[in-house]
Protein backbone atom coordinates (compact mmCIF):
# COMPACT_ATOMS: atom_id res chain seq x y z
CA UNK A 1 0.00 0.00 0.00
CA UNK A 2 1.05 3.33 -0.80
CA UNK A 3 2.54 6.27 1.60
CA UNK A 4 -0.20 8.72 2.17
CA UNK A 5 1.15 12.40 1.62
CA UNK A 6 -0.22 14.76 4.33
CA UNK A 7 2.51 17.40 3.47
CA UNK A 8 0.15 19.77 1.99
CA UNK A 9 -2.45 19.28 5.35
CA UNK A 10 -2.14 22.46 8.25
CA UNK A 11 -0.29 21.26 10.87
CA UNK A 12 -2.87 22.18 13.20
CA UNK A 13 -5.54 19.71 11.20
CA UNK A 14 -2.58 17.14 11.54
CA UNK A 15 -2.65 17.92 15.14
CA UNK A 16 -6.52 17.18 15.10
CA UNK A 17 -7.26 20.70 16.70
CA UNK A 18 -10.34 21.45 16.67
CA UNK A 19 -12.53 24.85 17.56
CA UNK A 20 -13.12 24.91 21.19
CA UNK A 21 -10.48 22.11 22.44
CA UNK A 22 -9.10 23.60 25.38
CA UNK A 23 -5.05 23.15 24.86
CA UNK A 24 -2.18 23.38 27.49
CA UNK A 25 1.85 23.84 26.43
CA UNK A 26 4.26 22.21 28.48
CA UNK A 27 7.87 23.57 27.52
CA UNK A 28 8.75 26.00 24.94
CA UNK A 29 7.23 25.94 21.85
CA UNK A 30 7.10 27.38 18.37
CA UNK A 31 5.77 30.75 19.00
CA UNK A 32 4.55 30.77 15.50
CA UNK A 33 2.82 27.17 15.61
CA UNK A 34 1.44 28.40 18.79
CA UNK A 35 -0.51 31.28 17.44
CA UNK A 36 -1.47 29.06 14.73
CA UNK A 37 -2.80 26.37 17.49
CA UNK A 38 -4.44 29.41 19.24
CA UNK A 39 -6.40 30.74 15.88
CA UNK A 40 -7.84 27.12 15.32
CA UNK A 41 -9.14 26.42 18.48
CA UNK A 42 -10.35 30.02 19.12
CA UNK A 43 -8.91 29.62 22.98
CA UNK A 44 -6.24 31.21 24.96
CA UNK A 45 -3.77 28.36 25.12
CA UNK A 46 -2.67 27.29 29.02
CA UNK A 47 0.32 26.45 30.92
CA UNK A 48 -1.88 25.75 33.78
CA UNK A 49 -3.03 22.14 35.12
CA UNK A 50 -5.87 23.78 36.70
CA UNK A 51 -8.14 22.64 34.40
CA UNK A 52 -8.74 19.00 32.07
CA UNK A 53 -7.17 19.64 28.73
CA UNK A 54 -8.41 17.99 25.84
CA UNK A 55 -4.74 18.16 24.10
CA UNK A 56 -1.52 19.15 25.55
CA UNK A 57 1.42 20.15 23.30
CA UNK A 58 4.76 19.26 24.89
CA UNK A 59 8.03 19.76 24.16
CA UNK A 60 10.23 17.90 26.04
CA UNK A 61 13.78 19.07 27.13
CA UNK A 62 15.48 15.81 27.63
CA UNK A 63 14.97 12.20 27.00
CA UNK A 64 15.48 11.64 31.07
CA UNK A 65 12.21 14.03 31.64
CA UNK A 66 10.02 12.19 29.42
CA UNK A 67 8.31 9.42 31.25
CA UNK A 68 8.24 11.37 34.52
CA UNK A 69 6.34 14.17 32.72
CA UNK A 70 4.36 11.88 30.89
CA UNK A 71 2.95 10.57 33.82
CA UNK A 72 1.73 13.62 35.09
CA UNK A 73 0.27 15.01 32.02
CA UNK A 74 -2.06 11.91 31.93
CA UNK A 75 -3.41 13.07 34.95
CA UNK A 76 -4.70 16.26 33.34
CA UNK A 77 -5.95 15.67 30.13
CA UNK A 78 -10.13 14.66 29.21
CA UNK A 79 -10.16 10.75 29.05
CA UNK A 80 -10.35 11.29 25.21
CA UNK A 81 -7.54 13.57 25.01
CA UNK A 82 -4.36 13.35 24.08
CA UNK A 83 -0.93 14.40 24.75
CA UNK A 84 1.51 15.24 21.90
CA UNK A 85 5.45 14.94 22.70
CA UNK A 86 7.07 17.72 19.97
CA UNK A 87 11.21 16.72 19.33
CA UNK A 88 13.09 17.69 16.91
CA UNK A 89 13.81 15.94 13.92
CA UNK A 90 17.79 14.01 12.86
CA UNK A 91 20.06 16.21 12.55
CA UNK A 92 19.38 18.74 15.12
CA UNK A 93 20.67 19.70 19.15
CA UNK A 94 18.19 17.76 21.25
CA UNK A 95 17.56 15.11 18.66
CA UNK A 96 15.88 11.59 20.52
CA UNK A 97 15.10 8.75 18.43
CA UNK A 98 11.18 8.20 17.90
CA UNK A 99 11.63 5.05 18.48
CA UNK A 100 12.75 5.62 21.80
CA UNK A 101 9.75 7.55 22.38
CA UNK A 102 7.07 4.77 21.96
CA UNK A 103 8.09 2.66 25.22
CA UNK A 104 8.86 5.99 27.04
CA UNK A 105 5.00 6.30 26.73
CA UNK A 106 4.17 2.34 27.55
CA UNK A 107 6.33 3.13 30.91
CA UNK A 108 3.95 6.11 31.69
CA UNK A 109 0.82 4.36 30.84
CA UNK A 110 0.29 5.80 28.00
CA UNK A 111 0.19 4.03 23.73
CA UNK A 112 1.82 5.97 20.84
CA UNK A 113 -1.82 6.56 17.86
CA UNK A 114 0.04 8.75 15.85
CA UNK A 115 3.21 10.75 14.76
CA UNK A 116 3.36 13.67 12.08
CA UNK A 117 5.79 16.00 10.91
CA UNK A 118 5.36 19.31 12.10
CA UNK A 119 7.99 21.11 10.36
CA UNK A 120 11.54 20.88 8.58
CA UNK A 121 12.99 20.84 11.95
CA UNK A 122 10.10 18.96 14.50
CA UNK A 123 7.72 16.38 14.19
CA UNK A 124 5.19 14.46 17.18
CA UNK A 125 4.10 11.78 18.59
CA UNK A 126 0.78 11.51 20.06
CA UNK A 127 -0.15 9.67 23.65
CA UNK A 128 -3.63 8.82 24.77
CA UNK A 129 -4.74 6.86 27.96
CA UNK A 130 -5.39 2.98 27.00
CA UNK A 131 -9.15 2.68 26.02
CA UNK A 132 -9.43 0.25 29.12
CA UNK A 133 -7.58 2.44 31.73
CA UNK A 134 -10.14 5.66 30.71
CA UNK A 135 -12.37 6.67 33.49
Amino acid sequence: MAEKDYSHRDVTDKLGLKPGQAVRVVGKGDKELLERVQVKTGRALSRSAKTPADVILYWPRSADEIVPTLMELKKDIHPNGGIWAITVKNGFDGYIKQDSLIPMGAAAGLVDNKICSLSDRESAMRFVIRKEDRR
